[in-house]
């Protein structure tokens, strides 16, 4: 073999690299004699190598160990820490123990160290149930997910690690009558309730008991390898005696003696805690409960103050928690006839004109009842008992019975003679029975002259200056009047002015003054420059009281406002309050979803920006305000996303508006599933098949999610002839062996899975097969060193360490000297020479 310059030093660098570092496992297995913390699985197949301690005193010969050794741990003269028997975390977690290094004589020359070995639990421990059979009593009608009992399981391994985390589940029910599970378990507390279908079926006139089967796991479950233990429930179905009472009625104004039970609730068990709450605020609560659940009715109850109460009833325990959903009492108050009619104003004042035709119907009398409305106890019944003067007759008006309608039963009214009649009318409850009560309202009707003259206006062409388009709503404009020669304070002479032409949006209004009948144009309605610049209003003067024959309203009765409004600069308006649309999160970039448009009032250019676009998905045109897609969107990310539009005027000064903009993505299959599944190794050899439990998950959204399809890639032999596919459901399958001719290696399965949707994607599942202490766990073997080296084999290790270096330095000054002497020969050498 040839080298060159570089050949030796590499061979040397290798060699002395090599011996001295040995493997990864032994770098982390040693290191100097120093306080340390060391971590050994419990259950540990002994003799098993520990830490290698490497004292730095040359006249160091042999070690001691000191402190919590318990007879399983053991220390060789050259520094390894054996473990001799198996350590147990239940038994004990942690020992501290120290190690000294001695020299020849025994004597201390280093430390002690202090070691701290943690002790590590493994899954070595069944689950145990507090109980061997359990009994339960459920109620009928059940809340479905409110637990009425618990099972309880504990598990000796370290409970900070899946060891120890426990989960239950129920493997069978019996009878199973109705085919779907009538109860459930919560996987981590054990607490039993009733499913919905249970809540509905479970009735106790059938007399049936069901038996529950029960299973917990450790390992959360999720393990093939978990331990199992089992028990049964037995449950028994009962009435549910917490449920609303029928409604209460209470008769009001009760004189007898209070308080009085009215009903009573009653919980599943003895012991509760009633509390009695109002569901409204009342000003006024007059119920009670006591300890057996009895409601009281404290103080008789009026109708009129109050018709129904919702009473809510809490049953508790002692701790304050309530022990169900409340339940609700309605109690109803029924009325009886306490209260008298009532006259809506103390006189009720009516004109009638001197004219005024028998059967004209001149007003009526308004009265009311506070007892329940549509009972007889609040059927009025009226009747004139006295009119004064008599003049011409006793009986110019009658009174609908039932409505207070007075008409005029005879006529020649003369004002000069009789200007006013007195009527005294009596009302009575309970249409009119001798039983009901009454009272007696007062009348006054007055005879008026005959409405001859119609209003006149002052003017007949009213003007105003212009107003701007934004003025306020409620804004008096204008007062306009006109003159009635009829009798003052009269219908005949009250005027009322009506728009009639010119405003078909009602945007003005014109109230009369009771005292000086003049009228004032106000604002009823935004004024609007470009849709109505000028208005010409015709007005029209009227009297509530009929013209007399042969008089009627002409041109003098009316007049005409015209009215300008100024243009005002506006902002932008848009064409809706808020835009919206949906589109598919695969839209195309660059693709338009969505147009917004603003209009200026006053005709002038606008531009569109962009505001709240937190993702940077989007951009607008600012000329034709189109939205369009600036990168791909996410529906992942959000599934609404909402963005601000700002229209902008180009005048000076700019006005501005928004619009906010939501846009609803549309979920499509665009994420592949994504596998789980806990890094497995099995002990070799195998002695049964065992699998490895996939779990398949996709951030899509229905129907592009489960149930998915799990299969071994096609084109590998190696994956079909070893393994297979077992489905656990829609979301879970098992990757199984189909054999047990492993060798001891780590094997990768590729595995395929699919949504529903098509999409799919191939993983890598390692599964390394290792051997095995008695607890399953992998180990590397370990070569015992029973002594010390003997003194050749130290020498031939020593010369064989410096043998090698100073073979490759001998063998470089070789060369190098080699080397001079050629270029020593050289005739350019001796021409210096």
């Amino acid at each position: 073999m040839i080298l060159n310059d570089l050949t030796l030093p590499l061979i040397v660098f290798f060699c002395t690299w090599t011996f001295t570092n040995g493997s990864d496992w032994l770098k982390n297995k040693k290191g100097p004699l120093e306080d340390k913390v060391l971590e050994v699985p419990e259950e540990t197949e002994v003799p098993h190598a520990v830490y290698w301690f490497q004292a730095t005193d040359p006249n160091v010969k042999s070690y001691k160990l000191g402190g919590e050794t318990d007879n399983k741990t053991l220390i060789e003269k050259d520094g390894w820490l054996y473990l001799r028997e198996p350590f147990d975390w239940e038994t004990k977690k942690v020992h501290i123990i120290t190690v000294e290094a001695l020299d020849a004589d025994l004597k201390t020359v280093e430390g002690p160290v202090s070691i701290t070995i943690i002790v590590k639990d493994i899954n070595d421990n069944r689950p145990e149930f507090n109980q061997t059979l359990y009994d339960g009593v459920v109620r009928q009608h059940s809340r479905p997910g409110r637990p009425f009992m618990r099972v309880y399981a504990t598990d000796k391994d370290n409970p900070s690690t899946p060891n120890a985390k426990l989960n239950y589940s129920i493997s069978n029910q019996i009878p199973d009558t109705y085919k779907v599970p009538l109860f459930q378990i919560d996987s981590k507390t054990g607490e039993i309730s009733t499913t919905s279908a249970g809540a509905q079926n479970l009735d106790p006139n059938t007399g049936v008991e069901y038996i529950l089967f029960l299973t917990v796991k450790d390992l959360e479950g999720l393990s093939d390898n978990a331990f199992i233990r089992n028990t049964q429930v037995k449950i028994i179905v009962k009435e549910n005696l917490w449920k609303s009472p029928n409604t209460v009625i209470i008769t009001e104004n009760s004189t007898d003696p209070h308080p009085i039970q009215i009903t009573q609730v009653q919980w599943n068990e003895p012991g509760a805690v009633y509390v009695l709450q109002q569901k409204e605020r009342y000003p006024n609560f007059p119920f009670s409960i006591d300890e057996d659940g009895k409601i009281s009715v404290t103080e008789p109850l009026d109708r009129e103050e109050r018709e129904t109460y919702v009473l809510v009833v809490f049953a508790k325990d002692k701790a304050n928690t309530n022990l169900e959903q409340p339940i609700e009492v309605y109690v109803s108050v029924t009325d009886i006839n306490d209260n008298p009619p009532v006259c809506e104003v103390p006189l009720t004042v009516l004109e009638v004109q001197e004219n005024e035709k028998i059967g004209n119907q001149i007003g009526s009398l308004k009265a009311f009842d506070l007892d329940e409305s549509d009972s007889l106890n609040s059927v009025l019944k009226y009747q004139i008992l006295d009119q004064e003067p008599k003049l011409p007759s006793s009986t110019m008006f009658i009174i609908d019975e039932y409505s207070g309608k007075i008409q005029i039963e005879h006529d020649r009214f003369q004002k000069t003679e009789v200007p006013e009649y007195n009527l005294t009318v009596k009302v009575t409850d309970m249409a009119g029975n001798p039983t009901g009560f009454y009272t007696v309202c007062s009348v006054v009707i007055r005879i008026i002259e005959g409405n001859d003259q119609i209003p006149i206006f002052e003017k007949q062409q009213y003007e105003l200056n212009p107003i701007p388009e934004d003025t306020p709503v409620g804004t008096t404009l204008l007062t306009i009047g006109a003159i009635d020669d009829d009798e003052p304070k009269t219908g005949s002479s009250k005027i009322l002015y009506n728009v009639v032409e010119g405003d078909a949006e009602g945007t003005f209004a014109i109230s009369t003054d009771e005292e000086t009948n003049q009228g004032h144009v106000v604002i009823r309605k935004p004024l609007d420059f470009e849709t109505m610049p000028v208005y010409k209003l015709r007005i029209d003067a009227r009297n509530p009281e009929p013209l007399v024959p042969g008089v009627v309203y002409n041109a003098s009765s009316t007049a005409y406002l015209n009215i300008s409004v100024i243009d005002v600069n506006e902002a932008p308006v848009f064409g809706s309050i808020e835009y919206q649309t949906m589109v598919k999160e695969n839209i195309p970039v660059g693709n338009t979803i969505l147009k917004v448009n603003a209009i200026d009032p006053e005709g002038s250019s606008i531009r569109y920006r962009l505001e709240g676009d937190v993702f940077n998905w989007l951009k607008i045109n600012s000329e034709t305000g189109d939205i369009i897609t600036n990168t791909l969107l996410d529906r992942e990310r959000t599934d609404t996303y909402k963005v601000r539009v700002i229209a902008v005027q180009f005048e000076s000064p700019a006005l501005e508006s928004t619009v906010p903009v939501s846009i609803n993505l549309v979920d499509v299959n665009d994420n592949p599933p994504m596998l789980t599944y806990q890094e497995p190794h099995f002990c070799f050899p195998v002695q049964e098949p065992k699998a490895v439990l996939m779990k398949a998950m996709d951030k899509d959204l229905d129907p592009h999610g489960p149930p998915f399809q799990f299969s071994l890639k096609g084109d590998d032999k190696n994956n079909t002839e070893d393994w297979e596919i077992v489905p656990v459901n829609d979301s879970f399958a098992k990757l199984k062996m189909r054999h047990i001719s492993f060798e001891k290696i780590q094997y990768d399965v590729e595995v395929n899975i699919r949504d529903n949707g098509n999409l799919e994607k191939t993983y890598t599942v390692s599964v390394l097969f290792c051997k095995c202490s008695q607890n399953e766990h992998c180990y590397i073997d370990v070569q015992i060193q029973t002594g010390r080296p003997t003194v050749g084999a130290t020498v031939g290790i020593l010369l064989g360490t410096l043998l090698i270096p100073g073979v490759a330095l001998s063998l470089v000054f070789y060369l190098l000297k080699k080397n001079k002497e050629q270029k020593a020969t050289t005739p350019e050498a001796k021409t210096m020479l």
